[in-house]
């Protein structure tokens, strides 16, 4: 189970590198959302998938959104 979730990550990270902080919930899913990210072996999502849920609607920092993420998932 640690091996998936560190992919997942893994590519959350990658997806949202070029993001600058603070930024809402909406325009993050503007900006990534159709950004695909493997979240197990076999298993693909979009970041829309993944921050939908979230039910935080600004992030400050980076760290924030990643709090929210591993929070909703």
């Amino acid at each position: 189970m640690v091996k998936e979730y560190m992919i997942a990550t893994h590519f959350i990270t990658r997806a949202l590198a070029d993001i600058d902080y603070p930024i809402s919930k909406v325009r993050l899913i503007d900006a990534v959302g159709s950004r695909e990210v493997k979240v197990d072996w076999n298993e693909v999502k979009t970041m829309r998938q993944l921050i939908e849920p979230i039910k935080i609607e600004k992030f400050d920092t980076a760290a924030s959104l990643f709090n929210a993420l591993g929070a909703s998932l």
